[in-house]
Order: structure tokens, then C-alpha cells, then sequence
């Protein structure tokens, strides 16, 4: 792996910030939360200080215990990527819930309209059947078996158009060479998918693929596709390990270890000093407290352990060892359960601190307080630490996506860790360096 290495920075967007009672914090405009100029203005924030690109988690349902709506990926990254001209825009889709050709069909235009800024973060999906009128979903390891499947049939639409397919001979009337489109039939197990696609190939022609999940199947799965990783790793010797297994199964599939980047979620309460932080910490927990327990619990039930009941237990004392599922008995979102199962057998938090933890990291992700100086040196150790190739970041309450673009990015350019120019047109040759 090479030693020339620079921080990729993502920026994930997610409404009024990742901690759900940051909406009840005096300074946030929840009012807003629809409104797409509140967003532009971060983007463009993001794009001036050079950031790699935007990001959006996405999850396919809601309940009635915490209804929580936020913007359909793509609609809101095209809009972006129209008020922005230089950063990425990635948007999370599932392959449980979407047909291919229309997945194809989607990010090739977002990638057309962005000018070649356009990613896909794969996933898949652990719950959202009813939502859509589905089959139970399969289990964990199938629906990644799944996804491979998926994944070739998306692959082969976007590659079915040659670059250079389109002539517009006007004196010939020629508009697209037959002979530079192929037919593609893609048949396997649990897919038919006829093309060729209705869009021309797209500027990066297959747009930057991010995978999203740390389970073995779903690291075997990225080492094959990703371009980057998202995951969750808020320990650094555990970072440290998840990065060099992630690099040897890349280099085991075939590519250069080099050309799929780690990118695990940090998720912060940043401010311009450590005071500021400190209180704003604080008045976050004390909402926290003052919250409803139950709905809570529910949700670390649902997003961070498996779908346990833990309902009689006793919040402020740890989980019997005797209430945690094996791994391989889980069928939701396994990489998130691993997290926290390793937390219930080091024995030191409590269920209260687990579920507040999820509440405020957006399910196990790294959840540092600190000032600006202060982040942008965990950054660097884990860095040069190679725990990790850079972050997807955002902000706990809403005013820190300003303290990031504003204060921390030049910080971390000020220490030579990050670009203050892109390197290109497309998100695959700004982060990769190669197309």
C-alpha cells in the first residue's frame, strides 16, 4: 500500500444532525427541515473547503414510536448537485427494495446531471418489507448472496453503452452507433434483467460505489465491488485490525488494496472549543434523560442489537451475558450487533449508556467530543495509525456542519492532511486519482 497518502472527507448529511434530540437544542432551525436552502448553504460550505463529497444514509421505513422523516436520497442529492459543481454526491439505495434496471437507470442520470459526481452507497435492507408489501426478508447471508447478483446486473446495464456511442452524424443521420450498444441478459438465480440501458454511459461510467457493512459477508462483498467503505469502528485498535483485514481481502479479491478506502462514521459534537463542546454535550444528555426510556430502548433494540427484547432488564446495569444471540443467529443488522456485543462482554457500560450511545452515534458509530483541535488530532492518530483513510462525517447538532467546513477542514489542511483543491471532475478520480 502506498505511503503517499491524503484524508478523504464525506460529509453526511442527515437532517438537523445525527443525535435525535439535536432538534431541541435553542440554535436549530427544525423548523426548517425541509427546506432545501438550509441544505444548499452546507453544500456549498463543503464544496468551498474542498470536501470529497456529500453523503446520505437513508433507511426505508418509519414507526410510530419516534417518526422521523427525512429526504429521499436522490431527490435530495440531484437538488444538490445542482445548486454545487465540484462535490460528490452519494445517495444510499437498497438492493432488497429497488429493481436493478431502475437502480441502473437512477444513478447513471444523477450521474449524467452531476457532471460525474455521482456514487451509490450499496446496502442491504433488514427490515422495510411491510413497508413495501414484500416477501419476509431473507436472511442475512442470502440477502448479501443477493446483492452479488444485483450488483452484476446493475454493473453490466451501466457498461452496456460504449463512451463513444453517441455520434450525431447529422449528415449521415446517425445519432447513436447500434454497434457500440450491446444487449445484455443478465440471468441468474434471482435476477432476469434484459438491457441494454435507456441512458448513455455515464461520465465515470460506473459511478463511485460505497458499500455499507462489516459483516463477513458484507466485507467480502465490498473487497469485490466498493470503491469505499462506510462503517462503524469507535475503537482504534479494533479500527486498526477492521483496516488491515479489509485491505487483505481486497488485495485477496484481485485489486489494489489502495483503491478502496475506509471511511468509518464520526459522528461529533464539535464546537470551537472544548468548553463549548463540553456544554453542548451536556445539554444533548440532559435532553436525553428527559426522554422517553422506552421508545429509546426500542430503537438500540431495532438499529443496534438485533431486535433482543430487553425490556425487564434493569437499564442501569449491564446486559447478562446470558441475553446476547450468537452472531450468526442474528439476522438484522449484524455488523451493528457485533459492536455492541463486544461492549456487553468487556462488561464496563450499562444498558443506559449503550442506548445512549446509539441515540447520539446513529448506531455505534465514533462519537468524540471535542474542539476543533481536538478532533483533527483523533483524526490524525487514526490516520497515521491506518485505522482509517479519512471519514464520513457529521455533526451531532446542526451547528456543527459549519464548525466542520469552516474551522476543521482548514485545520486539517493547515497540518497537510487534506487537499484545498480537487484533484479532478469526478468523484472516482478525486478520491482514487485515476479514473
Amino acid at each position: 500500500m502506498s505511503d503517499n497518502r491524503s484524508l478523504v472527507l464525506v460529509l453526511q448529511i442527515l437532517g438537523l444532525g445525527t443525535n435525535s434530540q439535536a432538534w431541541r437544542l435553542p440554535d436549530s432551525p427544525a423548523e426548517r427541515l425541509y427546506d432545501l436552502d438550509l441544505y444548499s448553504e452546507i453544500a456549498q460550505a463543503a464544496e468551498a473547503a474542498k470536501i470529497h463529497s456529500l453523503f446520505l444514509s437513508d433507511g426505508v421505513g418509519t414507526g410510530l414510536e419516534r417518526p422521523n422523516g427525512h429526504f429521499e436520497p436522490f431527490t435530495f442529492q440531484t437538488a444538490l448537485a445542482a445548486r454545487t459543481s465540484r462535490i460528490g454526491v452519494v445517495v444510499t439505495a437498497s438492493t432488497t427494495f429497488n429493481a436493478p434496471f431502475n437502480l441502473a437507470r437512477i444513478t447513471a442520470s444523477l450521474d449524467h446531471l452531476s457532471k460525474g459526481r455521482a456514487g451509490w452507497n450499496i446496502v442491504t435492507s433488514s427490515a422495510g418489507e411491510r413497508n413495501f408489501g414484500t416477501d419476509p426478508l431473507p436472511p442475512h447471508d442470502e440477502r448479501y448472496a443477493r446483492a452479488e447478483e444485483y450488483v452484476s446486473a446493475v454493473k453490466a446495464l451501466w457498461e452496456s453503452w460504449d463512451a463513444d456511442a453517441r455520434v450525431i452524424d447529422r449528415e449521415a443521420g446517425v445519432f447513436v452507433d447500434p454497434g457500440k450498444v450491446r444487449r445484455t441478459n443478465f440471468v441468474s438465480e434471482h435476477y432476469s434483467v434484459e438491457g441494454p440501458l435507456n441512458v448513455d454511459r455515464s461520465p465515470q461510467g460506473v459511478p463511485f460505489l460505497f458499500q455499507a457493512g462489516s459483516s463477513t459477508a458484507g466485507v467480502d462483498f465490498g473487497a469485490r465491488h466498493a470503491d469505499a467503505i462506510f462503517t462503524s469502528q469507535p475503537d482504534l485498535d479494533e479500527g486498526m485490525r477492521f483496516y488491515k483485514n479489509y485491505k487483505e481481502r481486497v488485495a485477496a479479491a484481485g485489486r489494489n488494496p489502495d483503491d478502496v478506502k475506509i471511511l468509518p462514521g464520526l459522528y461529533t459534537v464539535i464546537e470551537r472549543t472544548e468548553a463549548h463542546a463540553r456544554e453542548t454535550a451536556g445539554r444533548l444528555a440532559e435532553l436525553a434523560a428527559g426522554a422517553d426510556w422506552n421508545v429509546m430502548r426500542k430503537n438500540f433494540e431495532s438499529t443496534g442489537f438485533g431486535g433482543v427484547d430487553l425490556s425487564d432488564l434493569d437499564p442501569d446495569r449491564p446486559i447478562p451475558l446470558d441475553r446476547l444471540p450468537a452472531v450468526e443467529d442474528v439476522q438484522g443488522r449484524r455488523s451493528r450487533y457485533e459492536l455492541y456485543r463486544r461492549w456487553v462482554l468487556a462488561g464496563d457500560r450499562t444498558l443506559r449508556q449503550l442506548v445512549e450511545h446509539n441515540n447520539a452515534a446513529a448506531s455505534g458509530h465514533w462519537d468524540p467530543v471535542g474542539s476543533v483541535e481536538q478532533i483533527a488530532d483523533e483524526i490524525q492518530e487514526r490516520f497515521e495509525a491506518r485505522a482509517l483513510d479519512g471519514v464520513v462525517i457529521s455533526p451531532q447538532h446542526f451547528g456543527g456542519y459549519r464548525v466542520i467546513t469552516d474551522h476543521l477542514v482548514p485545520e486539517l489542511q493547515r497540518r497537510g492532511l487534506f487537499q484545498t483543491e480537487y484533484a479532478g471532475d469526478t468523484l472516482r478520480y478525486n478520491v482514487l486519482g485515476h479514473h
